[in-house]
């Protein structure tokens, strides 16, 4: 009796689950990674932001910015995008003269990804990546910083990858100031006076968040 009355709740359970198991399949019948119930939008934030690091082995200052959507307190997901502001000169051989001055011009951007730990806590880390595509510029500096009246000698699109890792500071419940370091990556660059790892560095990053956590 104990072995019919065993098998007899068993087949109840099996039965149970097969019916919770179509009633989930008839309401959604796409399985997802994401779903409502384990996706929730928690915030959103406007980012400006500077990156300091080599480019052609002359420092410079990248100064830009990103914005993005947060789900569950620490995936964001969003744009981003930064420009070469400082002169980042050297001399090339061009039109017969080897001792030519040019300047670089740079910008690059695209999908910006985000996970940050434990959000709630005063101090926390996070840790961003940008994939995306950046243009390249060598022109001819004519030594005028307030008129560019320059020749551009060539250009070039190229992917970049910037990984990185941040320490975040909570100031306010609508600001937090992030201090870390990237690693931008230049690849597939067709360009006569630059390759891909002249562009390439480590850069030391300052990000100001503004939004709603």
């Amino acid at each position: 009796m104990k072995k019919i009355f065993t098998l007899l709740v068993l087949a109840l359970f099996v039965q149970v689950g097969f019916a919770q198991e179509e009633t989930v399949e008839k309401k959604d019948d796409i399985n997802t990674i994401f779903t409502k119930e384990n996706l929730k939008f928690t915030g959103g934030y406007i980012a400006p932001e500077i990156k300091v690091g080599n480019v052609n082995e002359d420092m410079s200052l990248f100064v830009g910015g990103k914005m993005g959507f947060t789900f569950n307190n620490s995936f964001s997901i969003g744009i981003a995008g930064y420009g070469l502001t400082t002169n980042s000169n050297f001399d090339i051989d061009y039109a017969g003269n080897p001792n030519t001055p040019a300047r670089i011009g740079m910008g690059y951007g695209g999908l910006s990804l985000e996970y940050t730990l434990f959000s709630n806590k005063l101090v926390h880390f996070t840790v961003p990546v940008v994939v995306g595509a950046a243009s390249i510029y060598v022109y001819e500096d004519d030594g005028d910083f307030f008129y560019n009246d320059y020749e551009d000698i060539e250009n070039s699109a190229a992917f970049v990858v910037e990984p990185g890792v941040n320490l975040e500071l909570n100031v306010f419940k609508f600001m937090r100031l992030d201090i870390g370091a990237s690693y931008r990556l230049i690849s597939g660059t067709d360009l006569y006076y630059l390759q891909d790892e002249d562009l390439s560095d480590l850069s030391f990053n300052a990000t100001f968040k503004f939004g709603f956590f």
